[in-house]
């Protein structure tokens, strides 16, 4: 029996919702595609489908032993395709991205166009969410994160460089309510949070080389990055934000930095993706791409 074979029949099979569509795929007859379905279910222990006159379902067993075998016939697709000379000298295909709101733009936009610049054949997908992410289930080729440190041994991660927390306000709060100068002045202010950090529901700062959670009522409490930067440009309050993600609201003159107030740690910028996944040519493409010229990047942004 080839199992590889039989695991694309087996996919089709399922995908074309009928024995004899696949038949019609692989050039096949509908009765050799279920003698081989048959023969692979005695081989595995167990049914692959319950079938009726009308339809066919797959079992709870089919379902894992289907998304079992879509992996292991894409990376099998990506490692040929990897090690072909076309394909390295023009590489091709989707790269799906994950990342933070805030580095959507400009950094990984940026990054994104300047790549497909060197490599046109080349796509991508992007899903900025702060929310953990299944990158095998979700079929996610890279996530960009950032982290404090890192603490899941099942990734491999990639150092791009890093970036910090700063205060930050729009000048029209600080006309009406005054600029803080210390963190026992902030009580006086309405400072705002994002809620879905997982950080926790505080912020994190230095406090003789030790990290102190600061934390008071809220004001307000947003969901993602992009909501509490404009709340503080909107003079809603002090917010704690990556310097990296307000750079664009500070280079446009609506929020500015609240300096010699706090210090925070260093937060790592990674690249990032699961110890049991292949990495397609493409992919390796861009995360060389990402680890020359993200630290260049992240000092202008840090400015």
């Amino acid at each position: 029996m080839d199992k590889l074979k039989d695991m694309q029949l087996f996919v089709a099979a399922v995908e074309k919702g009928s024995f004899s569509q696949a038949a019609k795929l692989v050039g096949l007859t509908p009765a050799m595609v279920g003698r081989r379905i048959a023969a692979l279910e005695a081989n595995l222990g167990f049914m692959l489908f319950n079938r009726t006159t009308r339809r066919m379902e797959l079992t709870p067993g089919g379902r894992s032993y289907y998304e079992g075998c879509q992996t292991i016939l894409t990376d099998v697709s990506e490692l040929e395709a990897s090690v072909t000379s076309s394909h390295q000298s023009n590489p091709q295909g989707l790269i799906r991205l994950s990342a933070p709101d805030g580095l959507g733009s400009p950094f990984l936009i940026e990054a994104m166009k300047l790549f497909r610049h060197r490599y046109p054949q080349v796509c991508f997908e992007l899903d900025l969410s702060s929310e953990p992410l299944d990158l095998i289930k979700e079929q996610i080729d890279l996530s960009v994160r950032l982290a404090f440190e890192l603490d899941d041994s099942s990734m491999v991660a990639s150092r791009l460089g890093h970036t910090s927390f700063g205060l930050y306000a729009s000048p029209d709060y600080i006309r009406e309510r005054g600029k803080p100068v210390s963190l026992e002045g902030l009580k006086q202010h309405d400072c705002l949070h994002m809620g879905r950090s997982k950080y926790g529901d505080y912020w994190n700062i230095l406090s003789d080389g030790k990290v102190m959670n600061f934390r008071q009522q809220w004001a307000l409490t947003v969901p993602n990055t992009e909501c509490l930067i404009q709340a503080t440009a909107e003079g809603m309050g002090v917010a704690m934000i990556p310097q990296l993600f307000a750079h664009e609201a500070v280079s446009a003159g609506k929020i500015v930095q609240l300096e010699d107030i706090a210090e925070f740690p260093a937060l790592g910028i990674y690249a990032m993706y699961p110890t049991r996944k292949h990495l397609p040519y493409r992919v390796n493409l861009f995360l060389d791409f990402l680890k020359e010229w993200a630290p260049q990047k992240l000092v202008v942004l840090g400015k």
